[in-house]
């Protein structure tokens, strides 16, 4: 359901008020508040963890350890360690996962988390524009999946095994006609985020046509945006192309606030000829 007039007029004053009251960005308000309120009225959080604290935050630990990604569990697979969600290109992160076994977190460290480091550098400017690729690659993305399945509930892992195999394939040839429409979102924030962050959000409505989970990550001034494709939840919507919707990520307050620059990354799609792909365990 999309957001009454009477809804956005309130956030917008809202903003108005935290602005200090001062007038001429009366129209920036209003279109940063009905996006914050949309999103509000679309999703629920799931999930959201700091990136930087104390103390290491573990995700996951169970008695029996298992893997999210080829689905081994101890003894048949090693779990060595808790392993980094978010790797450490971003920065120093403190956020781990107990459910990556060695196995994969080696295979993804030397093939998505590197493509996903050279992206998120790319990104980056000393100038403080929002300057980077014109596409996100698909390594990068799937790196960027990787993490949202590791952060994401357990009871909903069942609504997302394709995205998981799909993860999890080292090829990365694909029908790219599936995935018409994916794209990742790029945020440039006025003010830096004083702890960075991690978040899943999970659509409310199921008959929106919004994908069905979406993940975020904030580091610094930096924020992307993806939906996990091939979520059994979003088959409803075949044919419709369910990307992100925009948010404002305001920072700041009285003059000093605003919202952020946005850019919209198409996924990268390099057609080759269909063959068979392998999964990365068996």
């Amino acid at each position: 359901m999309p957001p009454t007039w009477e809804q956005i007029q309130l956030a917008a004053y809202e903003r108005w008020e935290r602005r200090g009251r001062a007038h001429g960005a009366d129209r920036e308000d209003w279109a940063a508040a009905e996006m914050d309120v949309a999103f509000q009225l679309g999703f629920r959080p799931a999930a959201e963890y700091p990136l930087a604290s104390d103390e290491p935050v573990v995700v996951g630990g169970r008695p029996k350890p298992g893997c999210r990604f080829c689905e081994r569990a101890a003894p048949r697979a090693r779990f060595s360690q808790a392993r980094l969600i978010v790797p450490d290109a971003v920065g120093a992160t403190r956020l781990a996962t107990a459910e990556t076994c060695d196995d994969c977190y080696e295979q993804f460290a030397g093939s998505i988390d590197a493509d996903f480091g050279r992206f998120w550098r790319s990104l980056a400017s000393e100038d403080g524009t929002l300057d980077g690729p014109a596409s996100v690659p698909v390594g990068a993305y799937k790196a960027m999946v990787r993490m949202a399945i590791a952060v994401m509930p357990s009871r909903e892992l069942q609504h997302f095994a394709d995205t998981i195999e799909w993860v999890g394939n080292p090829d990365h040839d694909f029908d790219g006609s599936l995935f018409s429409g994916t794209a990742c979102l790029a945020y440039r924030t006025r003010h830096a985020y004083g702890v960075p962050w991690v978040s899943l959000s999970r659509r409310i409505d199921a008959d929106a046509p919004l994908p069905y989970a979406i993940f975020a990550l904030a580091w610094g001034r930096l924020v992307i945006e993806v939906a996990p494709p091939l979520c059994s939840k979003d088959q409803d919507h075949d044919g419709v192309a369910l990307r992100p919707p925009g948010r404002s990520f305001t920072t700041g307050f009285g003059g000093e606030m605003g919202a952020a620059a946005r850019r919209v990354l198409p996924l990268e799609v390099v057609e080759r000829p269909r063959r068979r792909g392998m999964r990365l365990f068996a």
